[in-house]
């Protein structure tokens, strides 16, 4: 249903961006590299931020729907979910320990071992949770509810979000979407954001975007 409003693509495009960039900097990052391993705490910090702030707007904006229109999913989300809970609390546990610095170079190097495999492990599994979100999940919507109904849960998310959080979404999210959808994103801040916002994000997408991308948002912008 591609001509219908996905709830789901822009955020999860970002999300995938996010933890392959972490997954990446784990693999290519000797853990006596201090100042790489910071870079990638550093990350993993922020991407945790987004990672719970997403459950949550789950939990609050979304689940009620589920629960009416389709418990089976919903159950299956929640028990995902409650895995992958699990699995980031010990990969925040062993982040901790990397960052604290009090073991010895072996020892260190044994923990940024298993960050690794953790973290592709549960890379992989969220990337599957994802999947079912906008499979059965998107599907229960789609089926269930209006175009307009389902902007209007999108719309209480983004105002939830504290801006701060909004910022680390979308440090991930501008340069993971298409062209169009940018321009779509940027010109209904254009009609709703405060400008101070609208100017933040701009910057964001400046800095985000290459130089080719960044000159195409431009124009198409001031067409509007």
């Amino acid at each position: 249903m591609v001509h219908r409003f996905d709830l789901y693509a822009p955020v999860h495009k970002g999300i995938r961006l996010a933890l392959s960039n972490l997954c990446h900097q784990a693999g290519s990052t000797d853990s006596t590299d201090e100042e790489k391993v910071s870079a990638f705490v550093e990350e993993f910090r922020r991407v945790v931020i987004i990672l719970e702030a997403h459950s949550r707007d789950e939990d609050t904006h979304i689940n009620e729907a589920y629960e009416k229109y389709a418990p089976e999913t919903l159950q299956q989300l929640e028990k995902e979910h409650g895995a992958l809970e699990q699995m980031l609390e010990k990969l925040i546990a062993l982040v901790d320990q990397l960052e604290a610095g009090k073991q010895q170079a072996d020892e260190q190097r044994k923990i940024w071992y298993q960050i690794g495999k953790e973290l592709n492990r549960f890379t992989a599994d969220y990337l599957i949770h994802l999947q079912t979100e906008e499979g059965p999940g998107m599907k229960t919507l789609w089926e269930n509810l209006t175009d307009g109904q389902i902007k209007e849960i999108s719309k209480n998310i983004r105002s939830s979000i504290p801006p701060q959080t909004m910022a680390i979404f979308m440090h991930y999210m501008i340069p993971s979407i298409s062209h169009q959808d940018r321009v779509e994103m940027f010109s209904e801040m254009k009609k709703f954001a405060p400008k101070e916002a609208l100017a933040g994000m701009l910057g964001l997408a400046e800095i985000r975007l290459d130089q080719p991308s960044w000159n195409q948002l431009q124009a198409a912008l001031k067409e509007l």
